[in-house]
């Protein structure tokens, strides 16, 4: 006859276990759970997609696109200046006017430069910092030689 061996976990290896799953939760949930969280980096994600579009849309238009940056967001825009009227702001690739980028509740940004415009070759006028701050501080940068936006 085979002996018998035991297999599986002692009670008190499950109970060890559990109490540290717990401790993991206790400190890890808050943090996945946190809207704050979410809306800070959806924000710095639509930031930076909003300013690659602008650069690619002034590629395709041979030039004569802007992004306006203020308080309460990003504005596509045909001049760089701050306050983008109504006339010159631009549709987005859905078709939506003006395309806009709106800050969300509990996040802010604020920028180094009112405006950046980008020439037909995508190159920036010059080059722009965006901070946004929410539940941790994010920062993108575009290039001045380039139009690069990295964070």
């Amino acid at each position: 006859m085979m002996p018998f061996t035991a297999k599986g976990f002692t009670l008190v290896e499950l109970i060890g276990v559990i109490v540290i799953a717990g401790i993991l939760a206790t400190v890890a949930a808050p943090r996945f759970f946190s809207a704050a969280t979410f809306a800070s980096r959806g924000y710095a994600d639509a930031a930076a997609s909003f300013l690659r579009y602008a650069q690619k849309l002034s590629i395709a238009r041979h030039g004569g696109v802007s992004v306006v940056v203020d308080s309460d967001g990003l504005t596509l825009c045909k001049v760089a200046t701050a306050g983008c009227a109504e006339a010159d702001q631009m549709p987005g690739p859905d078709g939506s006017s003006p395309y806009r980028v709106v800050v969300p509740n509990g996040v802010s940004q604020s920028a180094d430069a009112v405006a950046i415009s980008f020439d037909a070759q995508g190159r920036p006028d010059s080059s722009l910092t965006l901070t946004i701050t929410g539940d941790q501080t994010r920062t993108l940068t575009v290039e001045t030689e380039t139009g690069y936006v990295h964070d």
